[in-house]
């Protein structure tokens, strides 16, 4: 994850990676095969694979706070950032997919619906392809940016209880609207009302890895690779059990309330150990993953585009000849090789030539460089 604002940290990369990974294989899996409820807590990483979207909303929540440090997050100079980091190739798609909406149902859409599409906020007045329906989260992620900026400098001043307090909250807000209405799966999966918890989460990992306390205790096994190991398992495991309870597809089960929390909690973990692992990854293989990690935002926005006309050319591949796993399968040893093909050609002609207009947001602390 290369920035203007600090050092490069080539792990977050492979996470975002496997962020974009989850969920090209989760699209691609259940238009095959459903909703699974499977039996095999490894089947069930690939059945829940939208968790990747809360991967990427704790990677957010941390790399900004770890950028911004003590320093104090200027508003516009930041939001001006974010807006050249994902907006061109989100622009790119919004227009893409309303002419391709266009010419599917006859409908001659106009600047002010398009425009209304690029406004960080969801509307149902113009419907996406099915090639593009994954871009509300744009939305989202960029509601993010608009209050990072205070969450930060409010966290500075009243510490992290005031982000525990903020993440109770949405707790709370989705139990009185499950009391209301008996579903808040809607708000708690598609909203930055459940969104929220896991950029808090990542907001708090960073200032807890980050802070004197951390610097000063002594090493008790965070670094370990069986760390790594427990905080994996606990991901799969996490996963069969919300799977087994409910999943993706159950609208009007309570566990929603929570879900968002328990998945932000858990993927923090996994980052905390992921991150800090001491186990060397060989040089090449490091390098290698963190490039598929600099095509993570292609792939998340491109890859159902692809899906479609892979599913028609040439669809599920009988490597076993059992269906859930050679849909798997495919999902993991065909699919994304092209879908990290169409993002190479995307980043490199559209992400990347944007980069270079990006500044510093950060305005020096003075009191914490005394």
């Amino acid at each position: 994850m290369q920035t203007t604002q600090t050092q490069y940290l080539p792990r977050l990369d492979h996470l975002r990676f496997y962020a974009a990974a989850l969920v090209v294989v989760f699209h691609f899996f259940h238009t095959h095969q459903g909703d699974m409820k499977a039996n095999n807590p490894l089947l069930s990483l690939v059945d829940e694979g939208h968790t990747g979207i809360g991967l990427f909303m704790v990677i957010s929540g941390y790399i900004f706070t770890v950028i911004a440090g003590e320093d104090k997050v200027l508003y516009w100079p930041f939001l001006r950032n974010r807006l050249i980091r994902i907006y061109p190739l989100f622009v790119f798609a919004v227009l893409l997919s309303l002419y391709i909406s266009t010419y599917n149902d006859g409908r001659n859409y106009g600047a002010g619906e398009f425009l209304s599409w690029l406004i960080p906020f969801r509307s149902s007045t113009v419907p996406f392809s099915q090639y593009f329906v994954q871009l509300w989260t744009i939305w989202v992620e960029f509601q993010f940016y608009l209050v990072f900026p205070f969450l930060h400098r409010f966290a500075q001043r009243y510490g992290n209880r005031y982000l525990w307090a903020l993440l109770a909250f949405f707790v709370l807000l989705r139990l009185i609207l499950f009391i209301n209405a008996g579903s808040v799966r809607f708000l708690a999966y598609e909203t930055i009302f459940g969104r929220m918890d896991a950029f808090l989460c990542g907001m708090l990992l960073a200032r807890l890895v980050h802070s004197p306390w951390w610097k000063s205790a002594p090493d008790k096994g965070v670094r370990s690779p069986l760390h790594l190991l427990i905080a994996g398992a606990a991901v799969i495991f996490l996963l069969h059990g919300f799977s087994k309870i409910a999943g993706f597809t159950e609208l009007n089960h309570p566990i929603w309330i929570i879900w968002p929390t328990v998945e932000g909690l858990m993927w923090a973990w996994f980052l905390l150990a992921y991150v800090h692992c001491s186990w060397n990854i060989p040089g090449w293989l490091e390098r290698a993953i963190a490039s598929l990690g600099v095509l993570s935002f292609s792939m998340y926005v491109m890859h159902n585009f692809l899906i479609a006309a892979f599913n028609k050319l040439i669809g599920v591949i009988a490597f076993t000849g059992n269906p859930i796993r050679d849909a798997a399968l495919t999902g993991v040893l065909a699919v994304i090789p092209a879908v990290l093909l169409l993002s190479m050609a995307s980043y490199f002609l559209i992400e990347r030539p944007f980069l270079s207009f990006r500044g510093s947001y950060l305005l020096k602390n003075k009191e914490s460089s005394r």
